[in-house]
This record gives structure tokens, C-alpha cells and sequence, in this order.
């Protein structure tokens, strides 16, 4: 079960089934960093959407904050994903 949230809010679902490589980078525009939420969860991000001047993601800033407990900005359109087993 994986999700994107864009910068302005929406919520939209992908498709189920392995998210490919390809999927996440063009939902994300551009080269992805994996952050880990909690044991089963993932927020994947763009690389270098700081660098590239990408506009502040409020919702997942906020769940990054709440899972993470820090004060780090989250930018871009972001996946979030569920694993079906835990990952070290």
C-alpha cells in the first residue's frame, strides 16, 4: 500500500502491488532518499528537492516530525509506503 502527498495537500493512492524504482522517482521528480517512519513504513523523498529549491510539503513534514521527532522540513511530493515485513 503506498501513497503520494503533494505539496499542496492531495492525497492520492498508487496503484497496489512492488513499486518499481521508476514509479517512485516520477513520483517524486527526480532521485529518491528512503526514510524510515517506523519498522514498516516509508517516506521516500526526492534527493535533492532542497537543492532544487522544491516548495515545503506540510502534511508530511508533520508526519515526518511526529515519527521522527524532528524539526527537518520535508519538500516535494513524497511517497509514503508500507512494507510487509519489517526492514532493517
Amino acid at each position: 500500500m503506498a501513497s503520494i502527498i503533494r505539496v499542496d495537500g492531495r492525497i492520492e493512492g498508487l496503484p497496489p502491488g512492488k513499486l518499481t524504482l521508476k514509479q517512485l522517482q516520477e513520483a517524486v521528480g527526480g532521485y529518491i532518499q528512503m526514510v524510515r517512519l517506523t519498522p514498516k513504513t516509508w517516506m521516500v523523498v526526492n534527493e535533492e528537492g532542497k537543492l532544487r529549491g522544491q516548495e515545503h510539503n506540510r502534511l508530511a513534514t508533520d508526519l515526518y516530525r511526529g515519527f521522527r521527532g524532528s524539526d527537518d522540513e520535508i519538500v516535494g511530493d513524497v511517497v509514503i509506503a508500507m512494507c510487509p515485513e519489517e526492514v532493517d
